[in-house]
């Protein structure tokens, strides 16, 4: 048994953040319906159709006009049903569809209502829409990436949309538990822009320690020295010597005693103001061998290090094979769409793609019948445009 079986969830969220949520829920058993507009999350077309399947799986397909008094009905029995409902609309708009908390809370008072957004449903800043990048700067994750002498950057992959989703779907099985305990639902108001503020959180920290915003360094660290990327014969390696142990290991294993006992490199505050010094050294050691001799050197010692790998490197990487790490799935009319397994190893509740993601209005017959209706009203709000069904769907 799975640990939300037995759920129903209502996703009409797009894109990264709401998905990834209702994935996760979808992974621990939870029915997940993916209430998508007759138009479609507006990123399917994406990496030519494999935006949606490579993050929707274990979900149904619902598809709507929520404009259309029929496609609200169609909603509404289903909320009546439902656990969860999700929404990641700019705040406002999904109240003025007929949907926000207060009137669906009045259909179902044991309702988790998940409201994910750009900036919060308060705040002088909550009408703003909210993507992953504009949170990255806003937050100051952009300003402290980058090449010391460089722009400001984006980090490459969407770490507050892919965070965001994640604490989504904690905040409703906190929820659910606490519904055990009380028989109430509640809201959950779960902004992008305060997950991004949460991973700035050691840079606040040093922000109230020290009064000093973070400055760019690369792949190097402002605090922490060596900690950063460095070339070798056979591509780049990071290490990160966190402490003063892990340095005298990495003396060690690169048999460069006379670094090691330089008094201007004794201590991690010593490496720092002397970093102009040691990393010339450095860079000619780790310059001189191959990334495959410098790994099995420094692995062997306990020193915390990895190869700079592209994401193919990742993807045909022993270890990752080995994890699971990463799905390949055979979607109808696209092919081979890889994406990343969920990262939880339950020992009791083994995890696995039981749907693959919904074409667009893939089960919304199905669903339409799990609510009362006849095949008949079925087919008049299909004809009325309140509804749509796949063309492959042939129950």
């Amino acid at each position: 048994m799975l640990p939300l079986q037995g759920i129903l969830a209502l996703d009409l969220t797009q894109v990264i953040a709401g998905p990834t949520a209702g994935q996760i829920l979808g992974d621990m058993g939870a029915d997940v319906i993916k209430v998508e507009p007759l138009s479609g999350d507006h990123f399917r077309p994406q990496l030519g159709g494999a935006w949606v399947p490579g993050m929707n799986r274990n979900k149904r397909g619902l598809a709507i006009d929520l404009k259309s008094e029929g496609g609200k009905e169609v909603l509404r029995r289903l909320v009546k049903k439902a656990d969860v409902f999700m929404e990641a609309f700019v705040p406002g708009v999904i109240a003025s569809l007929g949907f926000g908390y207060d009137t669906v809370r009045a259909l179902n008072p044991r309702l988790i209502y998940l409201s994910i957004s750009g900036y919060g449903q308060t705040g002088p800043y909550s009408e703003r829409p909210g993507y992953d990048p504009c949170i990255q700067a806003e937050v100051g994750i952009m300003e402290a990436t980058g090449e010391m002498n460089g722009p400001p950057a984006r980090v490459g992959a969407a770490p507050v949309d892919q965070m965001t989703g994640s604490y989504g779907a904690l905040g409703v099985a906190m929820a659910l538990l606490q519904r055990h305990h009380t028989g109430r639902g509640q809201h959950i108001d779960l902004a992008l822009y305060d997950v991004g503020v949460q991973i700035m959180s050691h840079w606040l920290t040093n922000l109230g320690h020290t009064g000093e915003d973070p400055r760019r360094m690369g792949a190097s660290h402002t605090l922490i020295v060596p900690l950063r990327n460095f070339d070798t014969k056979t591509g780049p390696i990071y290490v990160a010597c966190t402490n003063d142990s892990f340095w005298k290991r990495l003396v060690t294993a690169l048999d460069i005693a006379a670094v090691g006992d330089d008094p201007r490199f004794a201590s991690n505050r010593l490496r720092l103001t002397n970093r102009a010094d040691l990393e010339p050294l450095l860079e000619a050691v780790f310059a001189a061998q191959t990334r495959e001799t410098l790994l099995e050197k420094l692995v062997d010692a306990g020193v915390p290090c990895a190869a700079v790998k592209t994401v193919s490197e990742m993807v045909r990487d022993p270890h990752a094979q080995a994890r699971g790490s990463v799905l390949s799935m055979d979607y109808p009319g696209i092919g081979k769409v890889m994406a990343a397994n969920n990262p939880l190893r339950l020992s009791d509740a083994p995890l696995a793609v039981r749907r693959l993601a919904p074409r667009l209005g893939e089960h919304t017959r199905e669903l339409m019948r799990d609510v009362g209706y006849g095949d008949d009203e079925i087919a008049a709000l299909a004809k009325a445009n309140a509804i749509k069904i796949d063309e492959g769907e042939t129950s």
